[in-house]
């Protein structure tokens, strides 16, 4: 079963192959494989989906009413969905007929939200921002918009990863998620313009303000800690680009890591281990992320596979495959990396295929040759 793979994967044990956590988030794909209506229940297309690629993790299921970026979540039905004919099966799709389970500081904001279309579910962009100079993300006290207990979000968590992993039963395994570990709030609240203006223009300050949002960090990822059946978490935080990181790697040293260490002991006392998501070029933080206790790291095409091996060897490594080589490229461009990728691996038992590259209009027949890839050198030999 590809979940008990997973969790062997995640505690270093033998598989029979290189598991995967990945996301086939592709209607047209989902089209040429499923023999019913795939937008009348999205979350059970989603689930089908990873079902018959037999894909070992995820940390979501698209679908559903929402985008579960935790914390900051928006849901479909009050999205702008522009004109145009490709909305239509959204619309019909990501009606709400029910009162939300979650209202957060997104929805205190009042912030509103944009749809693109890419996949099952559209993914949602801010429309507004409640700050509009570097002055007024100063004054801002995220306290005020988050009125949220721990048991009111420990209750959130097991009611949403119960009732998701019973849609995926035992082909997969669904991960803890938390994408606005730190870096990821003001990024979301204040656009990066204002956000790095103001980190920059008063440094005493804006620490004070990452200090509210730390809290708000630790009180969710308490109450995840809390939900049984979740043997890791993923920590997200976009620290860099496909260039290298945002800020000069001190400012993270005197702002950031601190906290992400508190963290990591938190799940670490939970008996949850902690993974580390950052896109982008994360090569000149990988030893300052190691040193933190990170049992392990997750990045996309845009990192040094091989250093981020070096880094990371015996710990949980995941992805490191360019997601346009599976959406665009040739298949004997996706043979080769995912070839490459697993003779780089081989010797990590902890490793996870993930590209990314499955979503949106990625042509079918990409997708079904990127697995068959997978499956093809992702064998261990005995």
């Amino acid at each position: 079963m590809s979940r008990q793979r997973a969790c062997d994967a995640l505690n270093g044990k033998p598989t029979d192959r290189i598991p995967q956590w990945d996301f086939p988030d592709n209607p047209a794909l989902a089209e040429t494989l499923l023999p019913y209506d795939i937008w009348e229940d999205t979350a059970r297309t989603s689930a089908d989906l990873f079902k018959h690629f037999d894909i070992d993790m995820t940390h979501y299921l698209p679908g559903g009413i929402a985008e579960w970026n935790f914390p900051l979540v928006r849901y479909f039905d009050e999205a702008d969905y522009g004109e145009g004919g490709d909305t239509a099966p959204y619309r019909r799709a990501y009606r709400r007929d029910t009162p939300k389970p979650y209202r957060s500081m997104y929805d205190a904001l009042g912030m509103g939200c944009r749809a693109s279309f890419w996949g099952m579910a559209p993914t949602l962009v801010m429309q507004q921002y409640p700050v509009d100079s570097p002055e007024s993300v100063l004054r801002f006290n995220p306290a005020e918009h988050d009125a949220a207990t721990f048991e009111s979000r420990r209750a959130f968590f097991e009611t949403y990863y119960r009732d998701t992993q019973a849609l995926l039963g035992d082909s997969c395994l669904l991960l803890g998620w938390y994408y606005h570990t730190l870096f990821m709030w003001p990024v979301e609240l204040f656009g990066w313009e204002h956000f790095m203006v103001a980190a920059m223009l008063d440094p005493d300050r804006f620490r004070a303000i990452l200090d509210q949002f730390y809290a708000l960090t630790r009180r969710d990822l308490a109450a995840m800690a809390a939900v049984p059946g979740l043997p890791a978490i993923g920590c997200h935080d976009d620290l860099c680009n496909a260039a290298g990181p945002m800020f000069p790697p001190d400012w993270y040293r005197a702002n950031v890591y601190d906290r992400y260490a508190e963290l990591i002991a938190l799940l670490h006392d939970a008996g949850k281990q902690a993974i580390f998501v950052c896109d982008g070029n994360v090569v000149p933080l990988l030893d300052d992320l190691a040193a933190l206790g990170f049992d392990g790291i997750a990045v996309d095409g845009h990192a040094d596979l091989r250093r981020v091996v070096e880094a990371f060897s015996g710990r949980i490594i995941v992805g490191g495959m360019p997601a346009a080589v599976v959406s665009q490229g040739t298949p004997e461009a996706i043979e080769q990396m995912v070839k490459e990728t697993a003779g780089i691996v081989r010797g990590e038992p902890r490793y996870f295929f993930q590209c990314c590259g499955m979503a949106g209009r990625t042509p079918p027949e990409n997708v079904k040759h990127y697995q068959a890839c997978l499956r093809k050198y992702g064998r261990r030999v005995a």
